[in-house]
């Protein structure tokens, strides 16, 4: 699965350029660094607009029109690939909604509730990377306006993330892996062929404070590598 991530450059301009992004007012404006992007938060994802990829806001957690109320995106922060196309949730958004979500790490913990470790996986050279992501548009019953809201496909682990969990984000890692996903007529083969595994070589580990174990705390801080003899480590 994928619980938290983030996305830590302070130049906007180089997130861009990373993802070949075209970017828009509302991009240069708004965007920040996060070190620690939780559930229900607001980030980015990325659509093809003209063949042009475009950024957009949008909350994390996705919400279909049917959806009685907002927090119900709490539960579709994660899509599983295996079923992405034949389960309700995603099913319309596989087809009308691919996205990508920009990061440049994401976290998973090994420990129990009360001593909970989290590893962040990340670039070896920390560089930006896409998640394979779904997005809608939705106005549910009572509101004024349409709001978007995103999720994260998940695959079988890799090596590398398997030693802690036995899921992962779909990473894309390369440009025409990101334009396959994002070209409206690709073949569906084609699409579920990209939700594999990642290379290991992709990424590598560490351990890192446990500030990041809650949602109230965003700041470099919570990268800082774990002392050994408080954190250890698994791989």
């Amino acid at each position: 699965m994928c619980g938290r991530f983030s996305l830590t450059p302070e130049n906007v301009e180089f997130v861009a350029a990373q993802l070949g992004i075209s970017p828009n007012d509302v991009f240069e404006e708004h965007y920040i660094p996060r070190w620690n992007i939780a559930p229900m938060q607001e980030h980015w994802v990325v659509t093809s607009e003209r063949e042009e990829r475009v950024p957009h806001h949008a909350t994390w957690g996705l919400v279909n029109w049917w959806e009685k109320e907002r927090r119900a995106g709490a539960k579709h922060i994660n899509v599983r690939a295996e079923s992405i196309d034949s389960t309700r949730v995603s099913r319309e958004a596989f087809q009308t909604g691919r996205c990508v979500i920009p990061a440049d790490g994401f976290f998973e913990w090994t420990g129990d509730a009360k001593s909970r470790r989290p590893f962040w996986f990340h670039r070896p050279d920390d560089g930006v990377f896409a998640f394979a992501g779904l997005q809608v548009s939705s106005r549910i019953s009572g509101e004024a306006a349409p709001m978007r809201t995103f999720t994260i496909v998940t695959t079988s682990a890799n090596p590398l993330v398997a030693n802690i969990h036995d899921r992962m984000p779909v990473i894309l890692p390369d440009s025409d892996a990101i334009d396959a996903w994002l070209h409206a007529d690709e073949p569906v083969e084609r699409l579920k062929a990209l939700l594999r595994p990642v290379d290991e070589q992709f990424l590598v580990a560490r351990p890192v404070s446990q500030r990041v174990n809650s949602v109230k705390y965003d700041d470099p801080e919570c990268l800082e590598e774990a002392e050994p003899e408080t954190q250890g480590s698994l791989l």
